[in-house]
């Protein structure tokens, strides 16, 4: 069995912004000292011109019940 964890995370989305930051890796290393294990991501909002402007990234680790 597995427990899943949501992280939301603000990208900006824009055709102008730098969306280089590397704060998703941030997250993903952080959550990995945790014992989470990242898994994949979902699409929250997004801009007029199509770009994502917020995603909610997925972690996964065998629970611990």
């Amino acid at each position: 069995m597995y427990e899943y964890q949501y992280v939301e995370l603000y990208t900006g989305g824009g055709f102008w912004i730098d969306n280089g930051t590397g704060a998703h890796r941030e997250v993903i290393d952080r959550e990995a000292r945790e014992g989470w294990r990242y898994v994949g991501y979902v699409p929250l909002s997004f801009t007029s011109n199509g770009g994502i402007k917020s995603m909610d990234l997925i972690f996964e680790r065998e629970s611990r019940e």
